[in-house]
């Protein structure tokens, strides 16, 4: 009886009901499909980042017909038409949203396995893809409604064709394809750099230096260069040519100056945070430049293999590498991983590696905090109710997406552009249009209202900001005054439009009661309190007076 006999005798023998062996594929496909049940919880439990919120309000910008910036808000294309007329409010769009970011994941994942398996075997391309999906920060950031899903499911779909294809034709349209989108998605795509030269030169020599293989690489950018610039033309076309232009170039230089600068990184505690959540694949990456100069090849193949893996260094000189953008940087990574986890695997067992993995996730999965996305439902919904029609607005980030916002995005780089201009920027928009609501969604507006912490405020904005607003319910902030009783002050009426009295109120000398609404001009008036005990004149028709309590601690730390 020959081997392959005996062990037909074996599986026959074998009862219905006995496990798979160790070794089997099906715990890892078993995995796979946990590390996806996670992923789809966090889709709908994870709390709302405010870039998520801000990445909304470019969406309604589109859909209102209004300015945005050329490069980097296509994806307004995609969103603009649908999204903002579904049913619910932005917590509940950008939800509906990220399940498209949950299918961008998945095209990321399918990426990874087929370039991987070029490779590897089958099993070592999904412990590869596992081993990324495990990831802490792609665990929590990878399904967020952010351009990092999209361009990362671009790139890695022309990975996978650069590393499966000879770059005929058809594959040499598509990979320019996918790069000249991905590059319309975000400026930041030109960090796969050296992953896409590492698999250039691995296949080059696959195809033993045919010197035509270079060229079929200088189509495909060719092509990626007329994609990018009929996207441009299209996505800008309602822009006059100067003014797209200087936008563009405006963008070019605030991305470029802080993407790169060697050691620039002020995230490195994240950076070691996101170490100790994803150990899998920090180790495998760790392995793989002692993998590539112990292999038995060429010196080339060493040197495509670092380029593949490369990527894995970009912290050390890339400015943004907040935990989003792992998500977006790591593909590659596992895919180079491919070249390490065998010899894990040997050293392990497939089973106790598979577990190691499932592990490393359930621990971000676990801890991760639940709850905040109602708690930001709450706020939302409360602001639609005071303010039901869309009226301008100060926040950190957009998050009432459906309003236009006129104060900028509060990030780190914000507060300093807003800064470096030295002067009152939000006294000037307040003095252009009427800005009757101010939502402090992250404290940067306290110093205004009696705070001594520095948020980079400017004097004359914090002056003015506090003598038009009065704390209406949470973080919630309406135009109008207060005063105490037998009161007269002269108010700069920065907001025009119908006040409410709540109390009794001179205003010019005639007498307003409880209820009454006044509409005012741009101009001082003089206020006096005629009752007995405080008095309130609030911008609105009776705005609605909440009765729930306001939520607390509306966002998630990295």
């Amino acid at each position: 009886m020959n081997a392959n006999a005996v062990s037909a005798d074996m599986r026959a023998s074998r009862p219905a009901s006995a496990a798979p062996s160790s070794v089997s594929l099906v715990w890892i496909y078993a995995l796979l499909a946990v590390l996806a049940a996670m992923h789809l919880s966090m889709v709908l439990g994870r709390s709302i980042n405010w870039d998520e919120f801000w990445f909304y309000s470019q969406v309604e910008t589109a859909a209102r017909g209004e300015f945005l910036r050329p490069l980097q808000t296509i994806h307004t294309r995609f969103f603009y038409w649908w999204l903002p007329a579904m049913p619910g409010t932005e917590v509940t769009h950008i939800l509906i949203a990220r399940f498209f970011m949950l299918a961008c994941l998945v095209v990321t994942s399918v990426g990874i396995f087929l370039a991987a398996e070029t490779f590897s075997d089958k099993r070592t391309a999904l412990l590869s893809v596992a081993a990324f999906l495990c990831a802490g920060y792609v665990l929590q950031h990878g399904t967020s409604f952010r351009v990092d899903p999209i361009v990362t499911a671009f790139l890695a779909t022309g990975f996978a064709i650069a590393a499966r294809t000879r770059l005929t034709l058809p594959s040499i349209l598509a990979l320019g394809a996918v790069i000249g989108i991905a590059a319309m998605v975000t400026i930041k795509f030109v960090l796969w750099a050296p992953a896409f030269a590492g698999i250039a030169l691995w296949r080059w020599q696959d195809e033993e230096w045919d010197w035509h293989y270079p060229l079929r690489w200088i189509a495909a950018g060719t092509v990626a260069i007329g994609v990018f610039g009929l996207l441009y033309a299209w996505h800008g076309m309602d822009i006059a040519g100067e003014a797209a232009s200087e936008e563009a170039a405006a963008t070019l230089s605030r991305s470029s100056g802080k993407m790169f600068g060697l050691l620039a990184n002020p995230n490195y505690p994240l950076v070691l945070k996101g170490l100790a959540t994803a150990l899998p694949l920090a180790i495998a990456a760790a392995l793989v430049p002692w993998h590539a100069l112990k292999m038995n090849a060429p010196w080339t193949r060493k040197v495509a293999l670092i380029g593949i893996w490369f990527p894995v260094l970009t912290p050390i000189y890339y400015y943004n590498a907040y935990p989003y953008f792992y998500s977006f940087i790591l593909p590659p990574v596992a895919v180079a991983c491919a070249f390490s986890i065998p010899a894990m695997v040997r050293r392990y067992g497939q089973l106790t590696f598979a577990g190691i993995i499932l592990l490393s996730a359930l621990a971000v999965w676990i801890v991760d905090p639940r709850g905040v996305t109602a708690k930001q439902q709450h706020l939302v919904e409360t602001v639609h109710e005071i303010v039901p029609e869309p009226v301008n607005y100060f926040d950190c980030c957009g998050m009432i997406g459906s309003y236009p916002k006129s104060n900028h995005f509060l990030t780190s780089w914000g507060i300093e552009a807003y800064m470096a201009e030295d002067r009152p920027v939000l006294l000037e928009t307040m003095r252009e249009v009427p800005v009757p609501l101010l939502i402090d969604n992250k404290s940067w507006f306290q110093p205004a209202f009696g705070s001594e912490e520095k948020t980079g405020i400017h004097p004359e904005d914090a002056a003015a900001i506090g003598d038009t607003f009065i704390h209406y319910w949470g973080q919630v902030y309406l135009a109008g005054r207060e005063l105490s009783p037998g009161e007269t002050l002269e108010w700069d009426v920065l907001v025009p439009g119908t006040y409410t009295v709540r109390g009794e109120i001179a205003i010019e000398g005639d007498t307003y009661s409880n209820g009454d609404l006044i509409a005012l001009d741009r101009g001082n008036a003089v206020l006096r309190n005629t009752g007995q005990t405080s008095a309130t004149l609030v911008w609105g028709k009776n705005p609605h007076i909440a009765e729930t309590v306001p939520p607390e601690k509306i966002w998630t730390a990295f």
